[in-house]
C-alpha cells in the first residue's frame, strides 16, 4: 500500500462485507470535503482506529456505514517517486504510471502534492485467437456481381476467362478505369486483418493532480484542497466496409451491368470510439467548536468537461444516391470524405456547488453516558450543457438542466446503559441512535428519511445491533444529468448466444422518479479473546425497494423481455445497442446473510536474514460470505417477477472472499481470494435446451513487497540504498474466466476464454523511492 486510499481499500473486507466506502476522520475531525489526505503514504500514520457501526449517525452519514479515524503523526516529511508497469502474461497491452508526491506534517499544520500519470496501451484483436468477423475486408476495394457470377461478359473476354472479382488495388483512381486497366487485376483481391484494427482493449492515458493544505486559524482548523483530473480513452471498431451499387450508366462504370462495389471509407482507417473527461475542482472545511458544538464547515466547487465521439460507419444510403444520379464529382473509387461516416459527437459541461454543515455536541450527561444530538445539512446546485452532434456538424440533441438540492438530517444518541456504573439495569451496554432527514431537489417532492438503531453488548465479548432505516429517494444529480457516453463493450448475447460488442450508453436519465426504500439489518458480533484478535460478524438484511432507480441490469433473456425500448437489434437479430442508463424499478426486494470472521496476531521474531532487524511476523486474515435469501424484481404491471436467483439474471447464491495478510518490517506478502458459485440463466419460454449455466472465475491475486534498508543493515544509511520500495503482484493468478455454457455441457461459438477475458493473468512490478 503507497497511500492511504491503498490501504483503506485494503481495508475494506475488514470494515464492511459489502465493501462499502467508510466516513473518514482526520484527527478525530470530519473530513469533509477534503479528500486530499487520501494520497498521504500510509507512513505518515500514527494510529487508525475503526470506530463502531453506530457512530455513523453522529457524522451525518446513513446509517450503518463505518467510520475510520485517521491519526496523524505530529511530525513527518516526504518526498516519493512511484513507477510501476504491468501486463497481461500472454502480452497484447502495457500499462505504466509515474507518481510524483511531497508530504510535509508539523503539528496541526500539513499539507501535500501529489501527481499521477498513467498510461495504458489498447489491446487488438489480432492479440488474442479471435475469428475474424463475417465479411470482406479489402484495402483499397473489389468488384464483384450482384449475383455473385460473372462481372461482365466483355471483361472475362479480355482477361480470357471468366472474372467474378476484381480488385482496384494498383490502379490510377483520377479517372475512370477501363476494362483493360481491370484485367490485371482480375480474380485478385487485397485482403487485410480486420482483428488488427479492432479494439478489445482502449488505450488510455490520464493526468491528475491533487494539492491540500491544512492548517490552524484562531480557533479553527482550515483545509483547502484542488484537483485537476485528465482521463482519455481511444478506442478502434474496425475498418468500415460499405457494399453500394455501381449502376452501369454511372460515369464511372466502365461496365454494361450493374455491379458491386465493396470497399472501405478511406484506406484501412479504423472508426473511432473515443472519450475525454476533465475536471478542476476545489474545497474549503472549517473545523472547530463554536458555542460548546463541534462544528465542521464546508464549501466546494467541481467543473467537469465530457467530450465523447462515437463513429458507427459509413453512411451508404448517402452514398448510393451519388452513384444512382450519377454524380461526376463523386469517385467511387478514390477515398471518400469523412463526412460521409456516420457518429455522433456528445459534449457536457456540468457545474456543481456544495456547502455543508456538521455540528455535534453532548447536550446532557446522562448515568450512562452523554446524550448526543448531531446536526448536518448540505446544499448542492448542479448545472448540465449537453450538445450532440452528428458526424456532419447537425445538432441532434441538445439540453440545458440546473437542479437544486438540498436536505437536513438530525441524529440523537442515547446510552441507556453502561456496563460498571451503578445503573438500575445492569444490563450490560445498551444504546440507541434516532435518525430524521428531509430532502428537496427541484423537480421532485419533499422526502423524508426516519432510521433508528440499537446497540447492545450485554458483555464485553459479545455486541448485537438492530437497525431499520425507511427513506424516500430522489434520483441523484448524475443519475439524471450525467454526461451521456457511448462506448462498445463485448459482452454475452445469450439470445444470439454469441458475443456482441454492442453500443452502451450510460450517464443521466432526466426521466428518473422519486421512490422509497426500507431496510432491516440485524447483526452480531462476536470477539472472544481479551485482546480483540478474533472477531465473528453475522448478519441479515432485507430490503425492499419501490421504483427506486437502479442501473440496468446485466442483458439476460429477462431482462431484454422487460426493457425491449432499451434494447435494438438489427434485422438479423444482431445487437447494435443498450440504453443503460438508470431506470425505476416498481419493486425490487432482497435478502441476504452474511458471515465472517477477522483474525490477526504476531507470531515469533524473524531472524532468517542476518543483519536483519527482529521484528514479529504480524498475521491478519479475512474470511467473509453473502449468501442471498431473495433477490426479486418486478418492473412494471404486466410483467412477470424477475428473479435474480433462478435464471433471471444469474445471480450467484454464495459470495466468499478472502484477505490474507502476513508480513514484517520491510517484508510482507497479501493474498486474496473471491469466489462465487455458479448460476444459471434462463432462455424465454421453457426451452431447457436454450439455459445457460455461469460460472464465475475463482479470483486469486497475490501481492508481495521488500524494503531493503529494513532488511539489510548496511542498506540504512547509505542515501541511495534507504528508502526503497519494491512490490510486485498477480492478478488472476489462475488466469480463470467466467465460464458460459448451454445446461448440456455444450460451449456455444464465441465463448472462449479469449472472447470474453482476453486480459487474463496479469503482472505488475513497482518500484518506490522515498528521498
Amino acid at each position: 500500500m503507497d497511500s492511504i486510499d491503498d490501504l483503506l481499500l485494503h481495508l475494506r473486507p475488514f470494515l464492511s462485507p459489502d465493501g462499502e466506502e467508510p466516513v473518514l476522520l482526520i484527527n478525530g475531525k470530519p473530513a469533509g470535503f477534503d479528500r486530499s489526505i487520501l494520497g498521504y503514504p500510509p507512513e505518515a500514520l500514527a494510529r487508525l482506529a475503526i470506530l463502531k457501526p453506530e457512530a455513523a449517525a453522529r457524522y451525518g452519514a446513513a446509517p450503518g456505514r463505518r467510520v475510520v479515524n485517521l491519526v496523524l503523526k505530529q511530525h513527518f516529511a516526504s518526498l516519493e517517486l512511484d513507477a510501476s508497469t504491468s501486463a497481461p502474461f500472454r502480452g497484447g497491452q502495457m500499462s505504466n504510471g509515474l507518481i510524483p508526491s511531497r508530504t510535509i506534517i508539523d503539528g496541526d499544520t500539513r499539507w501535500n502534492i501529489r501527481a499521477n500519470i498513467g498510461r495504458d496501451s489498447g489491446m487488438r484483436k489480432n492479440a488474442r485467437s479471435i475469428p475474424q468477423d463475417a465479411g470482406g475486408h479489402y484495402r483499397s476495394g473489389v468488384i464483384s456481381a450482384l449475383d455473385g457470377g460473372e462481372i461482365d461478359p466483355a471483361l472475362s473476354a479480355a482477361a480470357g476467362s471468366t472474372i467474378v472479382t476484381a480488385a482496384l488495388q494498383g490502379l490510377s483512381l483520377a479517372a475512370p478505369p477501363s476494362l483493360a486497366d481491370l484485367v490485371a487485376t482480375a480474380g485478385q483481391s487485397d485482403p487485410f486483418d480486420p482483428n488488427a484494427y479492432t479494439s478489445l482493449q482502449s488505450a488510455r492515458s490520464s493526468v491528475s493532480l491533487a494539492i491540500g493544505m491544512a492548517r490552524p486559524v484562531g480557533p479553527f482548523g482550515l483545509s483547502v484542497s484542488l484537483t485537476a483530473n485528465s482521463l482519455r480513452s481511444e478506442g478502434l471498431r474496425g475498418v468500415p466496409m460499405a457494399s453500394v451499387v455501381l449502376p452501369a450508366g454511372n460515369p464511372w462504370s466502365p461496365f454494361s451491368r450493374d455491379v458491386l462495389l465493396t470497399r472501405p471509407l478511406d484506406g484501412i482507417n479504423a472508426l473511432r470510439a473515443d472519450n475525454l473527461a476533465q475536471s478542476l475542482g476545489g474545497s474549503l472545511t472549517l473545523n472547530g467548536s463554536v458555542a460548546g458544538w463541534q462544528t465542521n464547515l464546508g464549501i466546494s466547487y467541481r467543473i467537469s468537461r465530457n467530450d465523447n465521439l462515437l463513429e458507427t460507419g459509413i453512411d451508404t444510403q448517402s452514398v448510393q444516391n451519388l452513384l444512382d444520379i450519377g454524380d461526376p464529382a463523386f469517385n467511387p473509387y478514390a477515398p471518400w470524405p469523412r463526412h460521409l461516416l456516420r457518429g455522433t459527437r456528445t459534449r457536457t459541461v456540468s457545474d456543481d456547488w456544495s456547502v455543508r454543515a456538521d455540528l455535534q455536541k453532548g447536550v446532557v450527561q446522562l448515568p450512562a453516558g452523554p446524550l448526543t444530538i448531531s446536526l448536518s445539512g448540505n446544499a448542492n446546485r448542479a448545472a448540465t450543457h449537453m450538445r450532440q452532434h452528428d458526424a456532419k456538424g447537425n445538432a441532434v440533441t441538445t439540453n440545458d438542466r440546473s437542479r437544486d438540492q438540498a436536505n437536513v438530517q438530525a441524529a440523537l444518541t442515547v446510552p441507556i446503559a453502561r456496563r460498571g456504573n451503578e445503573s438500575p439495569f445492569p444490563i450490560g451496554d445498551l444504546s440507541v441512535d434516532l435518525t430524521a432527514g428531509w430532502q428537496s431537489m427541484s423537480e421532485s417532492k419533499a422526502q423524508w428519511r426516519f432510521s433508528s438503531g440499537v446497540t447492545w453488548s450485554p458483555i464485553r465479548a459479545v455486541q448485537f445491533r438492530a437497525m431499520f432505516d425507511d427513506q424516500q429517494a430522489s434520483p441523484s444529480v448524475t443519475e439524471l444529468d450525467g454526461p451521456i457516453v457511448t462506448t462498445v463493450t463485448r459482452m454475452v448475447d445469450y439470445a444470439k448466444q454469441v458475443v456482441a460488442e454492442p453500443i452502451i450508453i450510460t450517464g443521466g436519465n432526466p426521466a428518473l422518479k422519486g421512490g422509497s426504500r426500507q431496510e432491516v439489518r440485524v447483526s452480531a458480533m462476536v470477539r472472544p479473546l481479551k485482546s480483540g484478535m478474533l472477531t465473528f460478524n453475522v448478519g441479515y438484511r432485507q430490503t425492499v425497494s419501490k421504483n427506486m432507480p437502479s442501473p440496468l441490469p446485466e442483458l439476460t433473456p429477462a431482462i431484454e423481455a422487460a426493457f425491449k425500448d432499451r434494447i435494438t437489434r438489427d434485422a438479423d437479430g444482431n445487437l447494435v445497442s443498450i440504453d443503460a442508463r438508470s431506470i425505476n424499478i416498481a419493486r425490487d426486494r432482497i435478502a441476504d446473510l452474511s458471515g465472517g470472521l477477522a483474525l490477526r496476531f504476531a507470531g515469533g521474531n524473524t531472524t532468517a536474514i542476518p543483519g536483519a532487524r527482529a521484528d514479529p511476523v504480524q498475521y491478519t486474515l479475512a474470511l467473509n460470505e453473502i449468501y442471498h435469501l431473495k433477490s426479486e424484481m418486478f418492473v412494471k404491471a404486466g410483467l412477470p417477477v424477475i428473479d435474480r436467483l433462478r435464471g433471471g439474471s444469474g445471480l450467484s447464491r454464495h459470495t466468499v472472499s478472502l484477505q490474507f495478510d502476513v508480513g514484517t518490517r520491510g517484508l510482507g506478502a497479501s493474498l486474496s481470494a473471491n469466489w462465487n458459485s455458479a448460476a444459471r440463466i434462463d432462455s424465454p419460454g421453457s426451452n431447457r435446451d436454450q439455459v445457460f449455466r455461469v460460472t464465475p472465475p475463482l479470483t486469486i491475486n497475490l501481492s508481495t513487497f521488500l524494503n531493503p534498508d529494513n532488511i539489510f543493515k548496511g542498506w540504512r544509511n547509505n542515501p541511495l540504498t534507504k528508502g526503497w520500495k519494491i512490490s510486485a503482484a498477480v492478478q488472476n493468478l489462475l488466469n480463470s474466466y467466467r465460464r458460459v455454457a448451454l445446461i448440456n455441457g455444450q460451449i456455444p461459438a464465441g465463448y472462449t476464454h479469449d472472447e470474453i477475458d482476453p486480459l487474463g493473468r496479469t503482472i505488475r512490478l513497482q518500484i518506490r523511492k522515498r528521498f
